[in-house]
């Protein structure tokens, strides 16, 4: 009962596209509710260049105590996303000493 009680749930979104290096990444944890109203807003643009390709939900023990014990007035989530960086179309020229 107690390995079961300290695991966490993971639920992925995946779109085309993978992790890299230079992916940017960030987290945030919403305050929510069962009932449909959120504590606080909740920002929808996380990408300010590329594309949001992968997103990853996670809740644990101490999130689901929360909620059971508000009865479902405070549900805290967090939630994990991984962007792409653009590609240039910009092609660097090669520079060759004494031409200008």
């Amino acid at each position: 009962m107690l390995v079961v009680t300290t695991s966490c749930a993971t639920f992925e979104i995946e779109g085309p596209g993978s992790i890299k290096p230079d992916s940017v990444t960030g987290s945030e944890t919403v305050h929510g509710s069962l009932y449909g109203f959120q504590w606080q807003p909740f920002a929808v643009e996380k990408c300010e260049q590329g594309n949001l390709f992968r997103v990853e939900h996670h809740t644990n023990v101490a999130m689901l105590l929360a909620s059971v014990v508000t009865l479902g007035l405070y549900v805290p989530q967090t939630v994990e996303w991984w962007c792409d960086t653009p590609v240039s179309d910009e092609v660097e020229e090669e520079w060759v000493p004494g031409e200008e």
